[in-house]
């Protein structure tokens, strides 16, 4: 159990710096943000890198659960931060693709 919500922290956290470095230089380069915001996006971006490899699993599986992951947070970053609530079929793929991380990751072996 304790695997499991160590794993699921990390998988946000991968999130979370991946959506967040992405939309930091999204600003910089679309929004005519100052430099700095590219700079500490792609340091973000660089953290994103590093945190999946705390996964004890093979990459191949730890990438491809981490996809849903970053389907789910990418629709909450998109509420919270873009004030832009996903559509009801948006949500209802966001839980496929949930459902697909829980097979492929979590179910015993």
């Amino acid at each position: 159990m304790i695997d499991s919500v160590v794993s699921l922290v990390l998988f946000f956290l991968a999130a979370l710096f991946e959506i967040g470095g992405g939309y930091l230089v999204w600003l910089w380069l679309r929004e005519k943000k100052r430099a700095v915001f590219g700079l500490l996006g792609g340091l973000m971006l660089a953290v994103y890198g590093i945190i999946p490899t705390f996964h004890p699993a093979n990459f191949g599986r730890v990438y491809a659960a981490y996809g849903g992951i970053f389907i789910v947070s990418s629709l909450i970053w998109g509420a919270l931060i873009d004030k832009k609530n996903p559509e009801k079929y948006e949500i209802i793929g966001a839980l496929i693709a949930l459902a697909g991380v829980l097979i492929m990751f979590y179910i015993p072996r």
